[in-house]
């Protein structure tokens, strides 16, 4: 089996939400910005904000972990585990110009503001997006202890 680590990020202004618009086999749907680790990425919050400037075109300061969510791809047999982190701030307009030549480019169409109202009227994932604006907007957190680096002894066991 396969295993997949990614960091998606929940941003919003007003009483919107920042999503991308995918378009596939499947049809169209909705999802926040993010994706999988890469191996240039250290920490889930540098993979997040890497995302979510190829993905989104904008610089972003990450906040705190909202929770942990986990799936099975049964097609592909591959486990997914999530990060969703709450994106606390922003410099830029979102925009598409950073995908060119990224293996997201055929499928990401847009990049919008959806109003809360309106994402019950919307396929998108989680499905549960609503849940995770409002633990947000509780600032209902989970824990994140850190990212660390481990080496073969005691010496090197720091938070990065």
């Amino acid at each position: 089996m396969e295993h997949r680590i990614r960091a998606a990020g929940i941003l919003f202004r007003h009483d919107a939400i920042l999503l991308l618009r995918i378009e596939d086999e499947t049809g169209e749907y909705w999802v926040p910005p993010g994706g999988g680790f890469e191996p240039e990425d250290v920490t889930s919050k540098g993979c997040l904000r890497r995302e979510y400037f190829e993905e989104a075109g904008i610089e972003t300061t990450i906040g705190e972990l909202i929770c942990v969510r986990e799936f099975l791809e049964c097609e592909t047999n591959r486990y997914n585990i999530e990060l969703y982190y709450h994106v606390t701030n922003y410099t830029g307009e979102p925009h598409l110009e950073n995908l060119e030549g990224l293996n997201d480019e055929s499928v990401i169409q847009a990049v919008e503001w959806v109003p809360f109202s309106e994402l019950h009227q919307r396929r998108s994932y989680p499905d549960d997006l609503l849940y995770l604006v409002d633990k947000v907007r509780q600032k209902d957190f989970s824990h994140h202890v850190g990212s660390y680096i481990q080496g073969p002894d005691e010496t090197m066991n720091r938070l990065i």
